[in-house]
Protein backbone atom coordinates (compact mmCIF):
# COMPACT_ATOMS: atom_id res chain seq x y z
CA UNK A 1 0.00 0.00 0.00
CA UNK A 2 2.44 2.32 1.01
CA UNK A 3 4.64 1.20 -2.69
CA UNK A 4 1.49 2.66 -4.19
CA UNK A 5 1.08 5.87 -2.60
CA UNK A 6 4.55 6.63 -3.27
CA UNK A 7 4.46 5.93 -6.72
CA UNK A 8 1.21 7.51 -7.25
CA UNK A 9 2.95 10.34 -5.46
CA UNK A 10 5.81 10.20 -8.25
CA UNK A 11 3.39 10.22 -11.10
CA UNK A 12 1.85 13.19 -9.92
CA UNK A 13 5.02 15.27 -9.56
CA UNK A 14 6.07 14.05 -12.99
CA UNK A 15 2.75 15.20 -14.28
CA UNK A 16 2.57 18.29 -12.67
CA UNK A 17 5.98 19.22 -14.02
CA UNK A 18 5.13 18.20 -17.49
CA UNK A 19 1.98 20.79 -17.04
CA UNK A 20 4.97 23.21 -16.20
CA UNK A 21 7.38 22.64 -18.93
CA UNK A 22 3.35 23.21 -21.42
CA UNK A 23 2.81 26.31 -19.68
CA UNK A 24 6.28 28.03 -19.06
CA UNK A 25 8.39 28.52 -22.44
CA UNK A 26 11.49 28.88 -19.77
CA UNK A 27 11.43 25.43 -18.73
CA UNK A 28 11.37 24.13 -22.26
CA UNK A 29 13.91 25.95 -23.52
CA UNK A 30 16.01 24.52 -20.58
CA UNK A 31 15.54 20.96 -22.15
CA UNK A 32 16.59 22.09 -25.90
CA UNK A 33 20.12 23.10 -27.20
CA UNK A 34 20.54 26.82 -27.48
CA UNK A 35 21.03 26.32 -30.75
CA UNK A 36 17.47 24.25 -31.31
CA UNK A 37 15.00 26.60 -29.16
CA UNK A 38 16.54 29.30 -31.29
CA UNK A 39 15.63 28.00 -34.61
CA UNK A 40 12.38 26.95 -33.34
CA UNK A 41 11.49 30.64 -32.10
CA UNK A 42 12.78 32.47 -35.10
CA UNK A 43 10.78 30.06 -37.74
CA UNK A 44 7.51 31.21 -35.11
CA UNK A 45 8.91 34.77 -34.95
CA UNK A 46 8.73 35.00 -38.78
CA UNK A 47 4.61 33.99 -39.30
CA UNK A 48 3.87 36.84 -36.85
CA UNK A 49 2.43 40.05 -37.46
CA UNK A 50 3.55 42.71 -35.40
CA UNK A 51 4.41 46.24 -35.46
CA UNK A 52 6.62 48.26 -32.34
CA UNK A 53 8.53 51.08 -31.99
CA UNK A 54 12.24 50.81 -31.27
CA UNK A 55 15.63 52.46 -30.76
CA UNK A 56 18.45 51.75 -32.42
CA UNK A 57 22.24 52.90 -31.18
CA UNK A 58 25.08 52.78 -33.27
CA UNK A 59 28.33 55.27 -33.96
CA UNK A 60 27.29 57.39 -30.56
CA UNK A 61 23.79 58.07 -32.63
CA UNK A 62 20.45 57.01 -31.07
CA UNK A 63 17.56 56.15 -34.22
CA UNK A 64 13.89 56.03 -33.97
CA UNK A 65 12.09 53.69 -35.37
CA UNK A 66 8.73 51.87 -36.61
CA UNK A 67 8.76 49.00 -37.08
CA UNK A 68 6.14 46.07 -38.90
CA UNK A 69 6.25 42.69 -39.77
CA UNK A 70 4.00 40.09 -41.51
CA UNK A 71 4.12 37.24 -43.14
CA UNK A 72 1.98 38.67 -47.17
CA UNK A 73 1.22 36.39 -49.99
CA UNK A 74 3.72 33.10 -48.24
CA UNK A 75 6.61 35.79 -48.11
CA UNK A 76 7.82 37.80 -44.88
CA UNK A 77 7.57 41.51 -45.23
CA UNK A 78 8.80 43.89 -43.30
CA UNK A 79 8.77 47.76 -43.34
CA UNK A 80 11.25 49.73 -41.06
CA UNK A 81 10.18 53.60 -40.75
CA UNK A 82 13.03 55.88 -39.53
CA UNK A 83 10.92 58.44 -37.24
CA UNK A 84 14.15 60.87 -36.83
CA UNK A 85 16.11 62.65 -38.67
CA UNK A 86 15.76 62.78 -42.68
CA UNK A 87 13.04 60.35 -43.65
CA UNK A 88 13.83 56.78 -44.95
CA UNK A 89 12.72 53.51 -44.84
CA UNK A 90 13.65 49.75 -45.36
CA UNK A 91 10.95 47.37 -47.04
CA UNK A 92 11.75 43.83 -47.58
CA UNK A 93 9.13 42.05 -49.36
CA UNK A 94 10.22 38.36 -50.00
CA UNK A 95 14.29 38.60 -51.34
CA UNK A 96 13.31 41.67 -52.55
CA UNK A 97 14.67 44.89 -50.23
CA UNK A 98 14.57 48.74 -51.06
CA UNK A 99 16.33 51.46 -49.15
CA UNK A 100 14.35 54.56 -49.63
CA UNK A 101 14.97 58.00 -49.78
CA UNK A 102 13.69 61.35 -50.80
CA UNK A 103 15.97 61.53 -53.36
CA UNK A 104 16.70 58.08 -54.59
CA UNK A 105 15.11 54.98 -54.27
CA UNK A 106 17.57 51.56 -55.35
CA UNK A 107 16.81 48.03 -54.54
CA UNK A 108 19.97 47.43 -52.85
CA UNK A 109 20.50 44.43 -50.86
CA UNK A 110 20.63 46.43 -47.13
CA UNK A 111 20.31 45.33 -43.69
CA UNK A 112 17.82 46.56 -41.08
CA UNK A 113 18.25 45.66 -37.87
CA UNK A 114 15.21 43.43 -37.58
CA UNK A 115 16.08 41.42 -40.57
CA UNK A 116 19.44 40.48 -40.37
CA UNK A 117 17.58 37.58 -37.70
CA UNK A 118 14.89 36.90 -40.57
CA UNK A 119 16.59 34.00 -42.24
CA UNK A 120 19.12 32.37 -39.42
CA UNK A 121 16.83 29.23 -39.18
CA UNK A 122 17.50 28.55 -42.88
CA UNK A 123 21.09 28.60 -42.15
CA UNK A 124 21.59 27.69 -38.37
CA UNK A 125 23.69 24.38 -39.22
CA UNK A 126 25.85 26.84 -41.07
CA UNK A 127 26.40 29.26 -38.35
CA UNK A 128 26.69 26.88 -35.65
CA UNK A 129 29.93 25.74 -36.87
CA UNK A 130 31.59 29.97 -36.49
CA UNK A 131 29.70 30.80 -33.33
CA UNK A 132 28.97 29.65 -29.93
CA UNK A 133 25.37 29.49 -28.85
CA UNK A 134 24.82 29.97 -25.11
CA UNK A 135 21.94 30.58 -22.77
CA UNK A 136 21.86 33.66 -20.31
CA UNK A 137 18.48 33.81 -18.56
CA UNK A 138 15.76 35.48 -18.60
CA UNK A 139 14.96 38.99 -18.61
CA UNK A 140 12.42 41.54 -19.14
CA UNK A 141 12.36 43.70 -22.31
CA UNK A 142 9.73 46.26 -23.72
CA UNK A 143 7.57 44.72 -20.58
CA UNK A 144 7.98 41.04 -21.65
CA UNK A 145 9.69 37.90 -20.76
CA UNK A 146 12.36 37.05 -22.54
CA UNK A 147 15.72 34.28 -23.11
CA UNK A 148 18.79 35.83 -23.50
CA UNK A 149 21.19 34.07 -25.94
CA UNK A 150 24.90 35.09 -26.63
CA UNK A 151 26.57 33.97 -29.95
CA UNK A 152 29.95 33.88 -29.29
CA UNK A 153 32.75 33.74 -32.75
CA UNK A 154 34.64 31.26 -33.25
CA UNK A 155 37.40 33.16 -34.50
CA UNK A 156 38.82 36.90 -34.51
CA UNK A 157 36.82 37.42 -38.44
CA UNK A 158 33.29 38.04 -36.93
CA UNK A 159 31.78 39.69 -33.87
CA UNK A 160 29.88 38.38 -31.59
CA UNK A 161 25.82 38.88 -30.59
CA UNK A 162 23.67 38.69 -27.53
CA UNK A 163 19.81 38.37 -28.67
CA UNK A 164 16.61 38.90 -26.04
CA UNK A 165 13.84 36.79 -27.13
CA UNK A 166 10.38 37.12 -26.60
CA UNK A 167 9.57 33.35 -24.80
CA UNK A 168 5.63 33.60 -26.17
CA UNK A 169 6.14 34.57 -29.84
CA UNK A 170 10.01 34.07 -30.66
CA UNK A 171 10.39 37.72 -31.88
CA UNK A 172 13.97 39.33 -30.99
CA UNK A 173 12.89 42.51 -28.87
CA UNK A 174 16.58 43.23 -28.02
CA UNK A 175 19.67 42.81 -30.07
CA UNK A 176 23.80 43.38 -29.40
CA UNK A 177 26.25 43.64 -31.88
CA UNK A 178 29.73 42.82 -29.76
CA UNK A 179 33.70 43.40 -30.76
CA UNK A 180 35.76 40.97 -28.68
CA UNK A 181 36.44 43.12 -25.82
CA UNK A 182 34.80 46.89 -24.79
CA UNK A 183 31.01 48.14 -25.26
CA UNK A 184 28.68 46.71 -27.70
CA UNK A 185 29.12 48.35 -31.24
CA UNK A 186 25.40 48.35 -31.81
CA UNK A 187 22.10 47.71 -29.73
CA UNK A 188 18.30 47.77 -31.13
CA UNK A 189 15.81 47.48 -29.15
CA UNK A 190 11.78 47.76 -28.62
CA UNK A 191 10.63 49.80 -26.32
CA UNK A 192 6.64 48.95 -26.91
CA UNK A 193 5.19 46.08 -29.40
CA UNK A 194 2.11 45.20 -30.38
CA UNK A 195 1.83 41.30 -31.35
CA UNK A 196 -0.70 39.35 -33.02
CA UNK A 197 -1.85 42.14 -34.47
CA UNK A 198 -3.24 41.99 -38.29
CA UNK A 199 -1.20 43.84 -40.89
CA UNK A 200 -2.11 44.08 -44.86
CA UNK A 201 0.21 45.00 -47.85
CA UNK A 202 -1.67 48.41 -47.56
CA UNK A 203 0.97 48.75 -43.95
CA UNK A 204 4.10 48.00 -46.17
CA UNK A 205 3.42 51.03 -48.83
CA UNK A 206 6.65 53.33 -48.53
CA UNK A 207 5.82 56.72 -47.01
CA UNK A 208 4.67 60.13 -48.44
CA UNK A 209 7.40 61.55 -51.21
CA UNK A 210 9.40 57.80 -50.91
CA UNK A 211 9.14 55.61 -54.23
CA UNK A 212 10.35 52.58 -54.90
CA UNK A 213 12.95 51.05 -58.04
CA UNK A 214 14.50 47.88 -59.17
CA UNK A 215 18.35 47.90 -59.47
CA UNK A 216 19.91 45.31 -61.79
CA UNK A 217 21.32 42.13 -60.15
CA UNK A 218 21.45 38.55 -60.69
CA UNK A 219 22.17 35.31 -59.27
CA UNK A 220 24.22 32.02 -60.29
CA UNK A 221 21.60 31.16 -62.47
CA UNK A 222 21.61 34.18 -65.12
CA UNK A 223 23.82 33.73 -68.39
CA UNK A 224 24.40 37.69 -68.99
CA UNK A 225 28.20 38.24 -67.56
CA UNK A 226 27.96 41.80 -65.38
CA UNK A 227 31.26 44.14 -64.67
CA UNK A 228 31.50 41.49 -60.91
CA UNK A 229 32.38 39.09 -63.03
CA UNK A 230 35.75 40.28 -63.91
CA UNK A 231 37.32 40.95 -60.59
CA UNK A 232 37.17 38.20 -57.02
CA UNK A 233 38.21 38.90 -53.39
CA UNK A 234 41.22 36.47 -53.13
CA UNK A 235 40.53 35.75 -49.78
CA UNK A 236 37.38 35.06 -47.56
CA UNK A 237 36.87 34.41 -44.20
CA UNK A 238 36.35 30.80 -43.56
CA UNK A 239 32.13 30.25 -43.82
CA UNK A 240 31.55 33.47 -45.92
CA UNK A 241 29.67 32.79 -49.33
CA UNK A 242 28.79 35.01 -52.07
CA UNK A 243 24.69 36.00 -51.99
CA UNK A 244 24.57 38.62 -54.15
CA UNK A 245 25.82 40.37 -57.44
CA UNK A 246 24.74 44.34 -58.27
CA UNK A 247 25.89 45.39 -61.95
CA UNK A 248 25.95 48.91 -60.96
CA UNK A 249 23.88 51.81 -58.99
CA UNK A 250 21.44 54.04 -61.31
CA UNK A 251 23.19 57.54 -61.38
CA UNK A 252 26.83 56.09 -59.95
CA UNK A 253 28.37 55.13 -62.98
CA UNK A 254 29.80 51.42 -63.37
CA UNK A 255 30.21 49.96 -59.95
CA UNK A 256 30.06 46.46 -59.55
CA UNK A 257 29.58 44.54 -56.21
CA UNK A 258 29.63 41.12 -54.69
CA UNK A 259 27.65 40.63 -51.46
CA UNK A 260 28.67 37.73 -48.74
CA UNK A 261 27.25 36.33 -45.84
CA UNK A 262 28.12 33.45 -43.05
CA UNK A 263 24.20 33.35 -42.80
CA UNK A 264 24.63 35.77 -39.83
CA UNK A 265 27.58 38.58 -40.18
CA UNK A 266 27.57 39.89 -44.14
CA UNK A 267 29.93 42.49 -46.02
CA UNK A 268 29.74 43.91 -50.08
CA UNK A 269 32.63 44.70 -52.19
CA UNK A 270 32.16 47.64 -54.12
CA UNK A 271 34.77 47.94 -57.72
CA UNK A 272 34.81 51.08 -59.45
CA UNK A 273 37.19 51.10 -62.26
CA UNK A 274 39.72 54.77 -62.38
CA UNK A 275 42.01 55.68 -64.50
CA UNK A 276 44.09 57.63 -61.64
CA UNK A 277 44.31 56.50 -57.90
CA UNK A 278 42.59 58.21 -54.91
CA UNK A 279 43.22 58.57 -51.34
CA UNK A 280 42.79 55.82 -49.32
CA UNK A 281 40.75 55.29 -46.32
CA UNK A 282 39.36 53.43 -43.53
CA UNK A 283 36.62 54.10 -41.30
CA UNK A 284 33.84 53.08 -38.78
CA UNK A 285 30.37 53.89 -37.54
CA UNK A 286 29.08 51.05 -34.91
CA UNK A 287 29.65 47.72 -36.11
CA UNK A 288 29.86 48.99 -39.72
CA UNK A 289 33.25 49.43 -41.15
CA UNK A 290 34.33 50.81 -44.68
CA UNK A 291 38.09 50.17 -46.16
CA UNK A 292 38.76 52.62 -49.31
CA UNK A 293 42.08 50.98 -50.97
CA UNK A 294 43.53 51.11 -55.03
CA UNK A 295 44.36 48.34 -56.91
CA UNK A 296 45.72 48.86 -60.75
CA UNK A 297 42.51 50.55 -62.46
CA UNK A 298 40.46 50.32 -60.02
CA UNK A 299 39.20 51.64 -55.83
CA UNK A 300 38.21 48.59 -54.34
CA UNK A 301 35.79 49.14 -51.12
CA UNK A 302 34.38 46.69 -48.63
CA UNK A 303 31.67 48.04 -46.62
CA UNK A 304 30.16 45.44 -43.82
CA UNK A 305 29.60 43.96 -40.10
CA UNK A 306 32.71 42.70 -39.76
CA UNK A 307 35.93 43.62 -38.11
CA UNK A 308 38.28 46.26 -39.24
CA UNK A 309 41.50 43.86 -39.80
CA UNK A 310 39.10 41.41 -41.67
CA UNK A 311 37.66 43.91 -44.05
CA UNK A 312 41.44 45.58 -44.76
CA UNK A 313 42.63 41.93 -45.80
CA UNK A 314 39.85 41.32 -48.24
CA UNK A 315 40.43 44.80 -49.81
CA UNK A 316 43.62 43.99 -50.09
CA UNK A 317 43.11 40.27 -51.47
CA UNK A 318 41.02 41.86 -54.53
CA UNK A 319 42.43 40.43 -57.96
CA UNK A 320 41.67 40.59 -61.68
CA UNK A 321 39.41 37.52 -62.67
CA UNK A 322 40.64 36.16 -65.82
CA UNK A 323 38.38 35.76 -69.07
CA UNK A 324 36.67 32.11 -69.33
CA UNK A 325 38.55 30.20 -72.31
Amino acid sequence: MRGSRRMRKRYSWLALLALGACLNPSLQAAEESAEQWLKGRLASASQSSFSGHSVLLTGGRMVSLKVYHAPIDGEVWERVVHMSGEPAEIIRQGAAVYCLHPRQATGVAVKAPVSRWTALDQSMQSVTRYYRFERAGVERVAGRESVRLNLSPLDSHRYGYSLWLDTQSGVILRSQTLPSSGEALEVFEYVNINLDQPLTASDFEPGQGLTRAQSSTRSDGDSQALPADHWVPGWLPEGFVESQRVARFPGQGQVSTRAYTDGLASFTVFHEPRSEPISENVSAHGATVAVHRNIPGAMVTVVGEIPMATAQRIAASVKPLAPAP
